[in-house]
């Protein structure tokens, strides 16, 4: 007799760039009879309260040249948007999970009572975070019947934190890590449910390794959801003596990035 499909929601955050890429990856190869995905929501991006602030963020990392190239990128696909039908066009997250039959709601703030509530009324196995830019408490954690998890493309708890792609090349490590963890109401911690090393192969070009973690990064998190309907996930405890927290880099750590002979976009 097979089991029921285990009810998953995802939190996410608005970003054109990357994030589709994961989610077209993951539901391509979601099983829908073992795994039902109740929503996608999305919070606001790097949890900026405005677009002005959001500008000014990734202005003083990129510098004037690529924040110009990456305002251009990210008008074209707004525009491609709003000027084609979902039919032809699935580049953004709403559209990709909209093509599967699944809600997506913009969401301010995911630790509202009201919106806790909503969440419990769907009954759920696992509350799933990939790139959700607000931090997690308990009441919102504890919805889930089984684990409230989520996916860093870093290796943990060493690489705890913001753009942790950019900390492990910048520190010039031949692969990037992907962890996946049990949350807790502290950042980047918890148990480590699945871990993979990913080679560089000489990439030293930011944009692209990112798009591609974001390919693997789904690649395991399918992986993972397989042990859990199987049963067999295990939990690892983290090493908290190796921990370390790296916030967003700036404008300085930008210039040596590409004095080291990378480049951002």
């Amino acid at each position: 007799m097979s089991r029921p499909p285990l009810r998953i929601h995802i939190l996410t955050e608005e970003d054109p760039f990357y994030l589709p890429v994961f989610f077209g990856e993951f539901f391509k190869h979601l099983d829908g009879n073992r795994f039902n995905v109740t929503g996608v929501d999305i919070t606001p991006p790097l949890n900026q309260k405005t677009r002005l602030a959001l500008a000014r963020k990734l202005y003083n990392f990129y510098g004037p040249v690529d924040f110009a190239r990456l305002a251009i990128r990210y008008a074209a696909i707004k525009a491609i948007d709003v000027l084609l039908p979902a039919s032809l066009w699935s580049g953004t997250v709403p559209r990709i999970v909209a093509r599967h039959g699944i809600s997506s709601l913009v969401v301010p703030n995911v630790n509202a009572p009201q919106y806790i509530e909503r969440l419990r009324r769907l009954n759920l196995d696992l509350l799933v975070s990939v790139a959700a830019s607000q931090i997690l408490k308990q009441h919102l954690l504890s919805v889930p019947r089984l684990d409230a998890i989520n996916i860093h493309t870093g290796t943990l708890p060493k690489y705890r934190g913001m753009l942790p792609v950019f900390w492990q090349m910048y520190d010039r490590q031949a692969s990037i890590g992907i962890t996946i963890h049990t949350m807790t109401t502290d950042i980047d911690l918890g148990q480590v449910l699945l871990h993979r090393e990913v080679p560089l192969e000489g990439n030293g070009n930011l944009d692209t390794v990112i798009r591609k973690m974001k390919r693997h990064g789904a690649q395991a998190m399918l992986e993972l959801l397989e042990r859990y309907y199987a049963g067999t996930a295990e939990r690892i405890a983290m090493d908290r003596l190796e921990q370390r927290y790296r916030s967003f880099p700036g404008r300085d750590e930008a210039v040596a990035f590409r004095k080291m002979g990378y480049s951002l976009l």
